[in-house]
């Protein structure tokens, strides 16, 4: 059977024929959905990669179509099947947005997957293979794991991404559950992987360096204690996230560092609620400093996750905010901003921003002499090593993706 899967991209970074791809190349990485689906493919079957950040959607000649749909896509996702027209063969929808939906998807959203795709995949198949597509398809609920697989992709992406989950569920703060893929799959459900599974598969991984896609390694603090003792012997870098239960756990920390992590992004629990608070609270800029360094003293760089309200009656000074997140010292941020409606706004850089612009907060922490002097600084905290392989390649990633456009990865 021959397969084609579509990631769609938003307005500001789709391919436009003629101009280079938007965005740094770091951050251009397969979507990890459709890397699971291909480890699910039957011998004989074809899997044709299209991602519309570094090529056009092409008219579909396969006999299954399948089109992830991220949050906020509902706009191109009907573009894109309205370009295709009726001769086409009938994209299947999936993907976070879809799922959002639940029963009052819009009337073109068909067929549509609700769930992990993986979940259904087989009956899926069969029924793109007679030719009789169902319009919905259900998934369990139940969370499983289906190790990625490497894709053919456009030579302008970066396939040397390598990740793992050990643990599939969602672990994210109340507020930003809704805008988490794994809540909107699984809800409260969750699977824990044996130790002796994730090594294995570790054991199997080419490369040195490896996300961990996990929510939260001081979830469940016991287990992951136990995984990286174990996985240090294996000399791999680890880029992982946590919540602020991360400083709870020292010896979680210690173990983490031993086992060759490099970089920490701390989830929105580290700063949610504190940000406007600590721009009048010398103390807790101080207490929240102090976690960072005691991060960084481990030899770990640290990243942190923001979720902000926008409320346009009552205009921020984002100047006040990025002093503040400057004094915490932080190595990466990545903001994301929610309207009234808890839908995300599109926050991207345009020339003249001024401090009650969203943007400004990137434009702070990420211009030039922020960086340098984050770079003259590191070596003495984490090591020569960790700056010139994570530090400046991660803050010129982020620095040129927010200088063309584009909202945070």
């Amino acid at each position: 059977m021959k397969v084609l899967a579509v990631a769609l991209a938003d307005e500001s970074q789709r391919f436009i024929k003629g101009y280079p791809p938007k965005g740094a190349r770091l951050f251009l990485q397969p979507d990890i959905e459709v890397m699971r689906l291909a480890a699910l493919l039957q011998p004989g079957d074809h899997l044709r990669y299209l991602d519309e950040r570094v090529e056009s959607a092409e008219q579909p000649d396969r006999d299954l179509c399948l089109v992830h749909v991220g949050l906020g896509q509902e706009d191109r996702a009907r573009e894109l099947l309205h370009n295709w027209g009726d001769g086409a063969c009938p994209p299947v929808f999936f993907g976070p947005q879809v799922t959002s939906w639940r029963e009052t998807a819009p009337d073109w959203c068909r067929p549509r997957v609700v769930g992990d795709i993986t979940d259904i995949w087989t009956q899926l198949r069969s029924d793109a293979e007679s030719g009789h597509l169902q319009p919905l398809y259900r998934a369990s609920g139940r969370p499983g794991y289906v190790a990625p697989r490497q894709l053919r992709v456009n030579i302008e992406m970066d396939s040397t991404r390598q990740t793992i989950q050990f643990v599939r569920g969602c672990f994210c703060p109340e507020p930003v559950k809704p805008l988490c893929p794994e809540y909107l799959y699984y809800g409260p459900n969750t699977l824990v992987r044996t130790p002796e599974e994730v090594i294995g598969e570790v054991i199997t991984l080419p490369r040195k360096r490896i996300h961990l896609l996990d929510d939260d390694v001081a979830a469940l603090p016991d287990y992951y204690q136990e995984l990286f003792s174990r996985l240090r012997d294996y000399h791999r870098q680890w880029v992982v996230n946590a919540s602020e239960r991360l400083f709870d756990q020292p010896r979680l920390i210690r173990l983490l560092s031993k086992a060759g992590t490099k970089v920490i992004y701390l989830n929105e629990s580290f700063l949610l609620g504190r940000l406007h608070r600590a721009a009048g609270n010398h103390r807790l800029v101080h207490r929240l400093y102090r976690r960072v360094k005691s991060l960084q003293a481990s030899k770990m760089l640290v990243g942190a996750r923001l979720v902000m309200p926008l409320e346009p009656s009552l205009p921020t000074d984002y100047d006040k905010i990025a002093s503040v997140l400057r004094q915490i010292d932080l190595d990466f941020i990545e903001p994301r901003f929610l309207r009234p409606d808890g839908s995300l706004a599109r926050v991207v850089y345009r020339p003249m921003v001024t401090s009650t612009d969203p943007a400004w907060l990137k434009n702070r922490f990420y211009s030039m002499e922020t960086i340098t002097d984050r770079m003259v600084r590191r070596p003495r905290r984490v090591g020569v090593f960790t700056t010139a392989v994570y530090l400046l390649p991660y803050s010129a990633a982020y620095r040129q993706s927010f200088l063309e456009g584009l909202p945070s990865p």
